[in-house]
């Protein structure tokens, strides 16, 4: 499930087996459905996302 994060991340910085173990307890999967919001409207944004399959937009109102 993992597979991809790691392996894009340890394209800028190698980490051990071990380093990785600690950094999945930090790690939480999210699936989202098609027009489902990864963030609601008035939300403060906690966290960070990485997209494994698909694609994510984003827009601001003014």
């Amino acid at each position: 499930m993992y597979e991809l994060f790691f392996q894009k991340f340890n394209e800028k910085v190698p980490l051990t087996p071990e380093e990785q173990e600690q950094i999945k307890a930090y790690l939480t999967p999210k699936k989202l459905r098609k027009r489902q919001y990864l963030l609601q409207e008035g939300d403060v944004c906690k966290s960070i996302a990485f997209v494994e399959k698909g694609a994510l937009r984003y827009w601001l109102q003014a």
